[in-house]
């Protein structure tokens, strides 16, 4: 699932705030562009509350890009 934050993002702020929601959740950040891409078994609104608690402005993204170090792939490409 991916965001797009508001302010300075920062990978391992965001991680910590994820933590305790998923230990082993994976995120992937396009800080100049304010998007993360999450990994984790958590809901949408329970990381973006997680991430709104951490300061940030979090706006879930309906059409999904690719950021660099996460897949969004869903194995449908030829």
């Amino acid at each position: 699932m991916q965001f797009e934050l508001d302010g300075r993002p920062d990978a391992a702020t965001l991680a910590a705030a994820l933590r305790p929601l998923d230990p082993d959740a994976q995120v992937a950040l396009d800080a100049g562009n304010g998007r993360l891409d999450v990994v984790t078994s958590a809901s949408r609104e329970q990381v973006a509350t997680a991430l709104r608690q951490a300061g940030y402005g979090v706006s879930p993204v309906v059409q999904e890009l690719h950021v660099s170090g996460g897949s969004t792939c869903c194995g449908g490409c030829s």
